[in-house]
C-alpha cells in the first residue's frame, strides 16, 4: 500500500472476522452438500449402474466447473454480497430438491443447482480476505480459512451422519436445505463487500479498468501453469477423498467403516494444519513456489504407499493419510501466487480460473474411476468392487500427481509481493 494513502482505522475491527467466519461456513456448507449423500447411500456396495449414478452425482462438479469464471467476474464487478447470497440460496434449494429425487435425472438436476450456488463459495471467500485484511496476512489467512473450513466440514458431516441414522438421508438433506435458506438470509444482511473507500487497505482502482485487468489474467501464462498444477493435484485427490477412500481402505486393509472414516478424517486434519503452516512459513521466508514441488513430491510418495502393496497396516497408513493431506496443502500457495500476480480488483476472477482446473479434473477423475471400476466388475463377472479392480482404476491418481509435479517447476516466484499495477 502506498505510504501517502493514509487510512482511518475501521470502527468495527472485529467485523472482518465475522465475515471470514461466515465465508468459512458458506464454503463448508457447499462442500458438504457436494459430498453427501454418498455413493453407498444409493448403491449399498453394488457396482451395478455405478457409472450412471456417479455421472448424476457429478452434476455438482460440472456446474461448478462451468460457472467458476462467470461467477468470479460477477463478484469482481458487483461485489461479494448479492450474488454470493443468491448462490447460498441455490445451494439450499438444490438440497431440498435432492431430498425428493427418485431418478438419476433428478439427482443430476439438483446437483447442478447446488453446483451453480457452490461456485461462489471459495472464490468469494478469497475475495473477501483480500478486501478486508492486509496483503501480508493473505497467505496465512487463506491457510486459516482452509483449516476452519475443514473443521466446519467435519462438524457438518458428523451432524449429517448423526441425523441420517434417525431420519435417513432424504430427511437429513431436506433439513440441511431448509437450514441453508436461513443461512442465506443471514449472509445477505451481515456480509459487506469491503470496509469502504475511507478504510480500504488497497490503493483505489478505476472502475473502467476492470475489463482491461481481467484481460491481463487470460494473457498471463502463469495462470494456466498454476491452474494445471493445482488442478491435477487436488482435483483427483479430493475426488478420491470424497468418494473412494473409505471403500478402498475398507477393502484393502479389511478395516471397518469407522476406521476407514477416521483415516479420511486424518487427511482432512493434515490438509488444514498444512495450509496454515505453509501460509505462514512462505510469508516469513518471502518465497511461495519453493514449497510446492516438495509438497507435491511427498504427496505422490504417500499416494503410492497407500494405494499399492505391500500394505503396511492401519497404523502406518494412518500416518500416511495425515502426511498426504499436510503435503497436498502446498497447493494453496498456488492461489496465493495467483492473487499476488494480479491486482486485487480482479482477485475473484483470477482465483476462479485456477479453480476451474480443479473442478474440471475432479469431475473427469470421478467419471473415469467409476467407468473403470464398473468395467472391471463386468469383466470379473462379479457384482462387487474387488481390490484388484480398485488398484487398476486408481492408478491414474499418482499419474495425475506426477504430471502436476512436472508443471510445478515452471511456476514463477512472487517473493510474497502483491501487485497493484500491470505497468510495473
Amino acid at each position: 500500500m502506498n505510504d501517502e494513502n493514509k487510512l482511518v482505522v475501521h470502527p468495527r475491527p472485529f467485523y472482518a472476522w465475522c465475515i471470514l467466519i461466515l465465508s468459512v461456513l458458506f464454503n463448508a456448507y457447499a462442500y458438504m452438500l457436494q459430498s453427501t449423500p454418498t455413493i453407498d447411500d444409493f448403491t449399498q456396495g453394488s457396482a451395478a449402474h455405478l457409472s450412471g449414478l456417479v455421472y448424476a452425482l457429478s452434476g455438482y462438479l460440472y456446474a461448478f466447473t462451468l460457472f467458476q469464471i462467470p461467477m468470479g467476474i460477477l463478484i469482481d464487478r458487483f461485489g461479494s454480497r448479492y450474488f454470493p447470497s443468491l448462490g447460498l440460496l441455490l445451494c439450499a434449494l438444490g438440497a431440498i430438491l435432492l431430498s425428493y429425487s427418485n431418478s438419476n435425472g433428478m439427482i443430476f438436476f439438483s446437483k447442478v443447482i447446488m453446483g451453480c450456488g457452490g461456485a461462489f463459495s471459495f472464490i468469494n471467500a478469497l475475495k473477501l480476505i483480500s478486501n478486508w485484511f492486509q496483503p501480508k496476512r493473505y497467505a496465512f489467512l487463506l491457510g486459516l480459512f482452509i483449516a476452519l473450513d475443514n473443521l466446519g466440514i467435519i462438524l457438518l458431516k458428523a451432524f449429517y451422519l448423526a441425523l441420517k441414522n434417525h431420519i435417513e438421508w432424504r430427511g437429513t438433506t431436506l433439513m440441511f436445505g431448509l437450514g441453508g435458506l436461513i443461512f442465506a438470509c443471514v449472509f445477505f444482511f451481515v456480509v459487506k463487500d469491503s470496509p469502504g473507500v475511507q478504510f480500504s487497505i488497497h490503493p483505489p482502482a478505476k472502475k473502467e479498468d476492470l475489463w482491461k485487468n481481467i484481460k491481463q489474467i487470460f494473457n498471463n501464462s502463469q495462470v494456466w501453469v498454476i491452474g494445471i498444477t493445482v488442478g491435477l493435484l487436488i482435483g483427483p485427490l479430493f475426488s478420491f477423498e470424497m468418494l473412494w477412500s473409505i471403500p478402498f481402505v475398507s477393502k484393502a486393509y479389511n478395516a471397518p467403516f469407522q476406521i476407514a472414516a477416521l483415516l479420511n478424517l486424518l487427511f482432512v486434519f493434515g490438509y488444514g494444519i498444512g495450509a496454515m503452516y505453509f501460509g505462514r512459513a512462505s510469508t516469513n521466508l518471502g518465497r511461495r513456489k519453493v514449497f510446492m514441488p516438495w509438497g507435491i513430491g511427498v504427496t505422490l510418495l504417500m499416494m503410492l504407499v497407500i494405494l499399492y502393496p505391500p500394505y503396511m497396516g492401519i497404523n502406518v497408513t494412518a500416518v500416511c493419510f495425515f502426511v498426504l493431506g499436510f503435503a497436498a496443502s502446498t497447493n494453496n500457495l498456488g492461489y496465493v501466487i495467483i492473487h499476488e500476480l494480479h491486482v486485487p480488483q480482479v482477485t475473484a476472477t483470477a482465483v476462479a480460473v485456477v479453480n476451474t482446473f480443479y473442478a474440471l479434473f475432479s469431475a473427469i477423475s470421478q467419471a473415469l474411476i467409476a467407468v473403470f471400476i464398473q468395467l472391471g466388475s463386468f469383466m470379473e463377472k462379479t457384482g462387487e468392487v474387488s481390490l484388484h479392480n480398485f488398484q487398476l482404476s486408481l492408478i491414474r491418481l499418482p499419474v495425475y500427481v506426477g504430471i502436476s509435479l512436472l508443471f510445478s517447476f515452471f511456476i514463477k516466484e512472487t517473493f510474497a509481493k502483491q501487485r497493484y499495477s500491470y505497468e510495473d
